[in-house]
Parts: structure tokens; sequence; C-alpha cells
């Protein structure tokens, strides 16, 4: 029953802004966004609502423990909007992901998080380039151990970003 509201929101969406969307018998649907970049959308079942992921780049290897510390902080923090960030250490790419609850599930909601969603990618997006270029980011908390416990690798929130297949 929440997939099928998935579908009718995400159809009831399409028919606003012209175009047809469609969500596969995965409960996928991607949307492109010009030519930037896409938001995948999927129902998953374990966190009973829609995910909303797409990556936001490469993490540079310079500075990577310092990029991600800076993203591991952000995770769920109400000022980035509930926002996950994760890495996946193959493709070396962060990714970004946002939950909407299925009791939340309606078009007014989904047009609300995908404008926020579209401007926290254009901030993060260039925050990473200039990271790739060299400049770190400046956290105001200073992790006490360097180690393992340090946020280095840790998939942000438990989601997992394989679930995305194009």
């Amino acid at each position: 029953m929440s997939r099928d509201l998935m579908v009718q929101v995400i159809s009831d969406f399409g028919q606003e802004i012209g175009a047809e969307l469609e969500v596969d018998d995965e409960a996928y649907c991607c949307l492109a966004v010009g030519d930037e970049f896409q938001i995948h959308l999927k129902f998953n079942e374990h966190f009973n609502g829609m995910i909303f992921y797409t990556e936001l780049g490469e993490v540079p290897n310079i500075g990577r423990k310092e990029v991600l510390r800076h993203y591991v902080m952000q995770n769920g923090d109400i000022e980035s909007d509930n926002l996950t960030f994760s890495y996946d250490e193959e493709s070396k790419q962060l990714g970004m992901a946002r939950l909407l609850p299925v009791e939340f599930i309606n078009l007014d909601n989904l047009k609300k998080i995908l404008e926020k969603f579209i401007e926290h990618y254009q901030k993060e997006h260039e925050d990473m380039a200039r990271f790739l270029q060299g400049e770190l980011p400046k956290d105001d908390i200073q992790f006490a151990d360097d180690g393992a416990n340090s946020g280095e690798a840790m998939p942000a929130g438990g989601l997992d970003p394989q679930f995305i297949r194009m």
C-alpha cells in the first residue's frame, strides 16, 4: 500500500511538471535535474518511506579524513534538513540521502523536499569541488580520537548507497 502511495504521488508530480514519471517494479524512479545530476527515488520497506539519493562527487585523496569528518558531523542534523551523507569506498563518491516517512508522502511534501534537496545538492557539490582543489572544511568540533572511531569510512545513517541502480 505504501508503495502505491509513492507511485501515485510521483505520477501526480510528473503531471504537474509535464513529464511522464514511472516507478518500476522495485519501487524506483530517477529524476534528472537538468544536465547537472540525478535524484534517485526509491521506496524502502525497511525504513517505511521514500528515499531521495544523489551523488555529490568524488572525495579527494588528500584531506579525505577531514572531508569525511565534516559530513559525518552533519548526518541527521536539523540544520541540514536531516540529510544523511554516505561514502562509497569503491567509487570514492560521497552520497547524499533524505528519507520521507510514509505518513508524510504527499505531493506538497515531495515538492518541498525536492526543492530543498536540490538546494543542498548545489551547495554541497560546490563544496566538494573546493575540497578537490585542496580547500578543506574547517570544523568547530575536534575529534579526540584520530583512530578507528574518527568516522573516516563510516557509512552514514545505515543507508546503503548500493540500492541505487541506473
